[in-house]
Parts: structure tokens; sequence; C-alpha cells
């Protein structure tokens, strides 16, 4: 009988757990010309499951020397001259999102975030017909880094992770979505292991995505031999097909019309359709709390039963956009009438929002209290993730009377951060026209910090009281 590692049983057993429950990300992404203000929109709920432990951190910009090289799982890459300073949400050593042990490794832990130039990325998991390489190539945790880390505009993002992939692949998983924005554009960026296709998102566009190829016939760029790949592997004939069509031709068969996707990226297309050419950050907030409220499909939400596939199809429980899977949220308002340290604001909810408010997050701030930066997945009172988790996992208990008005306040909150909001902008500008750089990025990084904070205090107190209201103390 032939022997198998332990690490060749360990990998199996990970992979039959992933595919054995489905994922679950979904982003929007919003063209300039489709907003109330001309600036980009993107959104996104990070979905990696109820007891996933998140954090959010800023990594300060680097130098390097010539010819310094950088070690990714699983890939020796050269160094460029100097790295971006960005913020990052992503995993606590130890959670354990998706059934899969985070690791503590460098480059293994970033989901979501933004650089100094005003770049974001999100990522969403596809299923591709293309082999998995396991441990070899480009680990995707490490590819998300490597884009804040490098990208000064989205069209950058979109060259590094096609040259990433050309040169050395992507390890151990290969179908995934890139959704990067900047403030003048949008782009998806559709992966296997071995090959890509990126879009344009229209100025007049608004794309929603959820776990499934949303690239069909139109696409901007590729890899050179995506079509011929195709035809070798037998997934594409111009004969029998017509024109070509990445998301048939390189999707698993069983992805292309489940109600898991389709439903949620119908639902915010039927969100936003009559605000197009008026869209805020405030619409995305609401869209990414949705549950299919005031509809037929509209559940609450079942307690710490997490919302993956193979649950809501068992139960025949329809896939809302918003659930209690979520690590984070997080809505990026890019606008390119400002500074780029001020104009560039990630509007950042831990946790499931609804639970907790979006606090703005700016391109050109560095500091957030260290309770938001906590390293460590084991619970702490000290862990602002923590404590709005334990708030949604308490309210979810009397979901009738708790939510709303919890949800009630925090909308409450939220308009005293935008009054906040527009006079720190408005005295950071003034600093930057005045030649005062320096004053204006140390404002806007202080104000960062103090609605962190703010919002914090705010869930402890909330915390406190629902609590008090329903005798539930407990941890988890």
């Amino acid at each position: 009988m032939k022997k198998v590692s332990i690490l060749s049983l360990v990998f199996a057993l990970s992979i039959l757990f992933i595919f054995s429950t489905g994922f679950a990300c979904t982003t929007i992404l919003i063209g300039k010309k489709a907003t109330l203000d001309g600036a980009v929109i993107h959104a996104h709920n990070e979905d990696m499951g109820f007891n996933s432990v998140g954090r959010l951190w800023p990594v300060q910009a680097e130098t390097h020397k010539k010819n310094e090289t950088l070690k990714v799982p699983y890939a020796q890459i050269p160094q460029p001259k100097k790295t971006l300073q960005y913020w990052a949400s992503g995993n606590a050593f130890g959670s354990t999102g998706l059934g899969v042990a985070a690791e503590s490794r460098p480059y293994d832990a970033v989901l979501v975030g933004m650089n100094e130039a005003g770049v974001t990325m999100s990522c969403n998991w596809t299923y591709s017909k293309e082999e998995n390489y396991p441990g070899q190539g480009i680990r995707r945790y490490a590819i998300r880094q490597l884009i804040l880390e490098r990208s000064q505009t989205a069209r950058d993002a979109v060259k590094l992770i096609a040259d990433f992939i050309e040169q050395y692949g992507q390890a151990d998983w290969g179908g995934l979505d890139y959704c990067l924005a900047d403030q003048n554009e949008a782009w998806v960026v559709e992966t296997t292991s071995k090959h890509w296709v990126a879009k344009r998102v229209k100025d007049n566009e608004i794309l929603a995505v959820a776990n499934w190829f949303v690239i069909g016939e139109e696409y901007d760029l590729a890899s050179k031999d995506l079509i011929d790949y195709a035809v070798s592997k037998g997934w594409y004939s111009a004969k029998k097909d017509g024109k070509f069509n990445f998301r048939n031709a390189y999707g698993q068969s069983d992805r292309k019309n489940n109600a898991y996707d389709i439903d949620r990226e119908n639902r915010a297309y039927e969100l936003l359709k009559n605000k197009k050419g008026v869209i805020t950050p405030e619409d995305l907030f609401f869209v990414l709390m949705d549950r299919y409220e005031g509809t037929s499909k509209f559940r609450k939400p079942l307690s710490e039963i997490e919302h993956w596939e193979n649950i809501t199809d068992n139960l025949l429980i329809p896939r809302p956009i918003g659930t209690n899977l979520c690590q984070s949220s997080s809505v990026a308002h890019l606008r390119s009438d400002l500074p780029v340290e001020i104009g560039a604001v990630m509007w950042f909810a831990m946790a499931t929002p609804g639970y907790s408010d979006y606090f703005p997050v700016y391109a050109g701030a560095d500091t957030i209290p260290t309770e938001f930066q906590n390293v460590s997945s084991s619970y702490s009172p000290n862990s602002a993730w923590w404590t709005f988790r334990l708030l949604q996992k308490i309210a979810d208990t009397d979901y009738d009377f708790l939510y709303p008005r919890l949800r009630t306040s925090w909308e409450a909150n939220h308009g005293s951060i935008l009054v906040h909001q527009k006079t720190a902008e408005a005295k950071a500008k003034a600093l930057f026209d005045a030649g005062k750089k320096k004053e204006g990025v140390d404002l806007i990084s202080r104000f960062t910090s103090s609605q962190a904070q703010s919002a914090l205090q705010h869930a402890r107190l909330m915390l406190h009281n629902v609590q008090q209201l329903t005798g539930n103390i407990s941890v988890w």
C-alpha cells in the first residue's frame, strides 16, 4: 500500500472541507459616473466564517537594497526599491476561517486593504476547471499583500497579478477574483492557477461579484494563451461555442447558475438600480447589511449556524449579502478631487455590518488603537473584533427586539461622524493648500484613530446594555 504523508493527508482533508462548504464574499464596484460625487466606490463583505477572528492594522513603507529578494509562500521574488504604506484587514494568528487555521508566517494573513496611493483590493473565491497546484507558485494571500505594497494604480495591480501568475503561477487554489479600484477606475481580474483575464468596470457601471466568474465574452486584457489553452483542454470550440466566453470555458459547470451566487448579485442590482448616478457610500452600507428585508426571502439570522452553501441549500434558505459569516465589511470612497491622502477613505466595519458602524480610515493615516490590531485570535476584552462579534452573537438571540435598536443607534452615530468628517477634511485640505502637508496628514491620521476609538467605545456601551437586557454575559 502506498504511504501517504501527514502533510498530504492534512491538505486533502482541508480541500474536502472546502468543497463541502462553499464560499461567500460579496463585492460591488461602482464606476465614477454612477456615483453622486464622481468618486469610484469599492464595497466588500469579507465572509470568512463566524469564528474567523479579524484585525485591522497599518503597515509602513520600506526601502530595499539593490538585488534584495523576498520570500513569500511559496516563491523567492525580487524586492522593489520602495514599498508603499498601506492598511490591511485580515486574519488574526490561529483564526479558523474556512476551517483552515491561519498561518503565522509572513505574507499569509491579508484579505482586504488600501494603500497610500488609494489603491484598494479585495478578493472573492471562485471555481475553475483548471488544475490546482498545492505549494507551487505564489499563494493568494501573498499576492494580495504584494498588490498593496507595490501598486500605484489599479491598473498597476492588474499587471502585477498578471506577471506573477504568468511567471510563478497561483498556488493552492486557482479560482479567484481580484477586485481593484483607485480614484479613477475599477477592475476585476479573474484568475486560475496559470491564467487570468481582466475587465475594466465602465465609468457608468455597477458590477456585483459573488463567488463565480463574472467575466464572459467582454474583457480588456488576458493571458496570451487563454483561448488556445481552453481549446487544448476541450473546454472551447469556436465552431461549436461561437464567441469565446471565459466563464463558460474556465468556470466549473456546476457553478454557473447557482442561486447562492446569482441571488446576491441580483439583489445588489435591485437595491441600486434607482440610485445610479447618485450613489453614495451610505447606499452601499445598506446593501452590505441586506438580508432581503421586505421580501419573502428574508430570514432571521440562525444564531451560530453559518450560511455556507451546504447549509443554505439543505435548509432552503436564500443566501443574503449580509450574514454572520462576515469578518469585516468595507466601502472605499475614492475621490479624485482631493489629495489622495484625504480623498481615498475606506469606511470600515468590524465583523458583521449592522452590528457595527462604518468608521473612516484614510489612505494618508497610519495610526489606529491597538485594540483593532490584536494579533491573537484568542478572546480578549481588549480586542475590538471580539467586542463587535460578541455584540452580534448576543443580539441575534433576540433579533426582532435588539437588532433594530442597534442598527438605529449606529445610524444616528454615523450622522455625527459625517459632521466631524466634513470639518476634519476641510482643515486637512487647508493645511495641504498652505504647503503644510505633514500637518494635514497628521490631522487626518488623528481623526482616523479617534473615529475608530469612538466606534469601539460605542460598541462596548451597547454590548454592556444588551448583556444587561438579556442576562447573557458569555464570551462564546
